[in-house]
């Protein structure tokens, strides 16, 4: 059976007496299981699983599934407290408390809430303190039963390193829901209601190889139509040829961008740069080269077409193999999934999208 794409929060709420504008994530068949983790957490009470944890890559929209949970969720008229924060913020509150002795009105704030949105948890990474502060919390919060807990993050919980065993285990716990980039279909519906409700003229080719080919989130995907009206003539419009040709060639920042990717991956691997981009097969250089081609298109966006012209001009096909070979290892090898996600934060960390 196919799962239509659709605007979550619109197929879960009414528009409301006051007519605000209902909140908007778009969810396909890649993320099937968002809306009922979203409804059950919309019904206003805890159910078996918790707490509630969304994971996923950056581009995934965690930031923008919180905010619109907490908008719905005021739109349901839920008496209570809510609380939305990062891992940086609750870290930040915690030392401030300590600092000041108010630890015990820092944690009635969180007795009172019906709803807490803690994000981007992999933050609390090493910070031991704050991280047996939040067991206790979760804990106590469990027992009381009065208060929906959600958590965003990149990676699953069990292998985000420097998260203590117990924590990780009281988030394994709950109801784990991975956020994974659109698909194609996903990326084709948001592409036909951006052009229309832009009047972007927009060949009906154009938007096909664009959901098909394209990569990213779909805030990339809506800068990519902004780039690409602005080279486009205004009668003519978005053409299939002037996507074609944007997509083929790496931006200037994008070639910078991979440059690091591939000195800090070769650095990690105690390979060379130029052993990644060359033809050998040896098992250290290749599981180096696809931890490159899983971080040029998780951070980067770029299509496999892009990353193969970075890597010895390897053809898309390839490309596409290596990135599909390493989301499996990357599943249950423990070993890599810790040295892809610190790579990844140190080069997020870097500004290098």
């Amino acid at each position: 059976m196919k799962i239509p794409v659709t605007n979550l929060f619109g197929s879960l709420l009414s528009e409301n007496q006051t007519g605000r504008q209902i909140p908007y994530f778009l969810v396909g068949p890649e993320n099937a299981l968002v809306e009922p983790a979203i409804r059950g957490v919309l019904a206003g009470r805890p159910t078996g699983y918790f707490p509630v944890v969304f994971y996923g890559p950056s581009g995934t929209g965690k930031s923008l599934l919180a905010k619109g949970l907490i908008q719905a969720w005021k739109y349901c008229e839920h008496p209570g407290r809510v609380i939305g924060e990062s891992a940086r913020e609750f870290h930040r509150q915690l030392m401030d408390a300590l600092e000041s002795q108010a630890v015990t009105d820092l944690l009635h704030r969180y007795y009172r809430a019906k709803l807490w949105i803690l994000e981007d948890i992999e933050h609390l990474r090493g910070k031991t303190t704050s991280q047996i502060q939040l067991i206790q919390l979760l804990d106590h919060l469990r027992t009381l039963q009065s208060c929906v807990v959600v958590v965003t993050c990149q990676t699953i919980p069990q292998s985000i390193s420097g998260l203590l065993p117990r924590l990780q285990s009281r988030l394994m716990g709950g109801l784990v829901v991975n956020l994974s980039l659109p698909s194609p279909e996903t990326r084709r519906c948001f592409l036909e209601a951006l052009v229309k409700a832009q009047q972007v003229r927009c060949s009906p080719e154009a938007v096909e190889f664009l959901a098909f080919r394209g990569t990213g989130s779909l805030g990339e995907l809506q800068k990519t139509v902004r780039e690409l009206s602005l080279l486009s003539p205004i009668r003519q419009g978005i053409q299939l040829q002037t996507v074609q040709k944007y997509l083929a060639q790496p931006s200037q920042d994008a070639t910078q961008a991979m440059r690091k990717i591939l000195q800090y991956t070769a650095r990690q691997f105690a390979v060379r740069v130029r052993d990644i981009q060359g033809p050998s097969r040896k098992k250290q250089i290749g599981y180096a080269r696809g931890v490159a081609v899983y971080l040029a298109r998780q951070i980067l966006g770029l299509s496999f077409q892009q990353i193969g012209l970075f890597l010895g001009k390897r053809d898309r096909t390839t490309i596409l193999h290596c990135y599909q070979k390493m989301k499996k290892l990357l599943a249950h090898d423990l070993a890599i999934s810790h040295i892809v996600g610190s790579l990844y934060e140190t080069l997020k960390s870097l500004d290098t999208s």
